[in-house]
C-alpha cells in the first residue's frame, strides 16, 4: 500500500484564481497569494493554502493536502516521512513515524512515535516491552506483535501513550518537560537483535507449532531510529533511555548506541523490570545465537554472564546515571530467565550488590515481591519505607546528591 497524496494533475498551472494580480486577496484569489503578490493555485508543496492568504512552504515531510500542510496519514504501517530528514511533527502531539527500512518479526516495517515540544532540549526514549522468542515455540506465545507487526494503525490504538511517565500535566513528574520517543516492541530480540532466523517447527504431544521464519531485527531498527533522531533532535541537551520489561533490557543493551548518537550531551538510563540476572542452563547462549547478539569487546565475559553488562556500563561511563527498577522474585522474568523463585531473588540481590552497590552512578529502587513493571503505578508506589518512585526517579533525572538505592 501507498500514500495516497490528495493532488490534481492540473494543480501543475496555476488556475482558480483568474489574472494575476500585484493586489491578490483573499476578494480575487480563490487559492494564495505567492511572495510577489500573485494568487497561484495553492496545492503545491512550494507553495500550499487558500482564502487569499499567503502562501506557505511545506517543510519537514509535510504535504499539500486539499490547499494545507499536513503529514500524510499512515496507512498498514508504511513510511510517513522521507528517509535522512528530521521529523518535525506538531508540537506535543504524539504522531507516528514509519521507516521502510525497518521490519517487524513478520518482515513487514514498523516505526516509532514521537511527541515533541520546546518546553527544553531533553529527550525521553522509550522501548516497548513485551517477551521475547528464540525458537518456534517461544515465538508463537511469548513475543508481543511479532505475528502481526505494529504499524501506525496500532500505534493509533496504543494505550501506553497515556503512561504516567508521558504526562505533561502532572507537577511531580520529572519528565514532563521534555520531547517523548516510543519505539514498539514487534521483534522477540528484546529491541538488540540483527537475524533472521528459520525456527523448525516444534512438536511435542498435543503442541504442534509450524516452522517459523523471524526477522529478529530490533538493533538494526534502533540504529536506523537514532540517526533520524539525532536529525531531529541535533542540540539534545539531556537523552534518557528507558523501557520496561523486555524494553528495560532493550534500554541497557542499547545504551552505547545511544551514547554514541549524542557525544556531547548527558545521556542516562531507566531500566524498568530488565534485571540482567544470567538465566538458567543455556538459555543464555541460545538467546544470543538467535539474535545474534554483539558482545562488547572490552565488556569481560558479557559473553557468559549477563549479569557482567551493567558493571561494564557503570564503570565505562562514570558521568552517566543508571538506575534500576526490579522486583525481587518477579514472576515473569523467572520464566524468561528460567529460574524458580529462591534463585531468581538471590541472582537480583547478588547483582544489585557486585553492580550497583560498589559505584556512585548507578542505583536502584527493589521491592518484595513477584510483580512485574513498576512505571504504570509512577504515581502511586512506594516502598515500605516510604520512598515514592516518582521522587526517587526525580533524584535521577536531576542527579541529586540524595539520590540512593532503596532496599526491600
Amino acid at each position: 500500500m501507498r500514500f495516497v497524496f490528495l493532488a490534481v494533475v492540473s494543480s501543475w498551472l496555476f488556475f482558480a484564481c483568474g489574472p494575476t494580480s500585484s493586489t491578490c486577496s483573499e476578494s480575487n484569489c480563490a487559492g494564495c497569494c505567492s511572495a510577489a503578490g500573485e494568487c497561484v493555485g495553492g496545492t503545491l508543496e512550494t507553495a500550499c493554502g487558500s482564502a487569499g492568504l499567503l502562501c506557505n512552504s511545506c517543510s519537514g515531510g509535510q504535504v499539500c493536502v486539499a490547499q494545507r500542510c499536513e503529514f500524510p496519514a499512515v496507512d498498514a504501517g508504511v513510511v510517513s516521512f522521507d528517509a535522512g530528514t528530521p521529523i518535525l511533527p506538531p508540537a506535543e502531539t504524539w504522531t507516528w513515524a514509519g521507516f521502510p527500512t525497518s521490519a517487524c518479526g513478520n518482515g513487514a516495517p514498523t516505526g516509532l512515535g514521537v511527541n515533541l515540544t520546546t518546553r527544553s532540549k531533553d529527550l525521553l526514549i522509550y522501548l516497548q516491552g513485551g517477551g521475547a522468542c528464540w525458537n518456534a515455540l517461544s515465538c508463537e506465545y511469548t513475543a508481543t506483535n511479532l505475528k502481526e507487526g505494529y504499524d501506525g494503525a496500532a500505534f493509533a490504538a496504543e494505550g501506553q501513550l497515556q503512561a504516567p511517565p508521558f504526562s505533561r500535566v502532572a507537577m511531580n513528574n520529572p519528565f514532563k518537560d521534555m520531547s517523548f520517543v516510543f519505539v514498539p516492541y514487534c521483534t522477540g530480540d528484546v529491541h538488540a537483535g540483527d537475524a533472521v532466523k528459520d525456527y523448525p517447527a516444534f512438536v511435542q504431544g498435543p503442541i504442534n507449532i509450524p516452522a517459523r521464519t523471524v526477522s529478529h531485527k530490533g538493533g538494526k531498527n534502533m540504529e536506523a531510529f537514532l540517526l533520524r533522531l539525532k536529525d531531529t533532535f541535533p542540540d539534545a541537551q539531556r537523552v534518557f533511555i528507558s523501557g520496561s520489561s523486555a524494553g528495560a533490557y532493550g534500554a541497557q543493551l542499547n545504551f552505547e548506541r545511544v551514547r554514541a548518537t549524542w557525544p556531547d550531551a548527558q545521556v542516562h538510563l531507566l531500566a524498568d523490570c530488565g534485571q540482567t540476572v544470567t538465566p538458567a542452563g543455556t538459555l543464555f547462549g541460545e538467546w544470543l545465537a538467535a539474535w545474534n547478539l554483539a558482545v562488547p569487546a572490552d565488556c569481560t565475559d558479557c559473553g557468559t554472564n549477563f549479569a557482567n553488562y551493567p558493571q561494564y556500563l557503570h564503570a565505562k561511563y562514570p558521568a552517566s546515571r543508571f538506575g534500576l527498577l526490579a522486583y525481587t522474585q518477579d514472576s515473569t522474568l523467572r520464566q524468561f530467565s528460567g529460574l524458580d523463585a529462591t534463585t531468581f531473588q538471590q541472582r537480583t540481590l547478588e547483582l544489585t550488590a557486585s553492580a550497583y552497590d560498589p559505584t556512585s552512578n548507578a542505583k536502584y529502587f527493589v521491592l518484595a515481591g513477584a510483580t512485574h513493571v513498576m512505571l504504570g503505578d509512577f504515581f502511586t508506589l512506594q516502598s515500605p519505607g516510604g520512598v515514592k518512585l516518582v521522587d526517587w526517579t526525580a533524584g535521577l533525572v536531576s542527579g541529586a546528591p540524595a539520590w540512593q538505592s532503596v532496599k526491600p
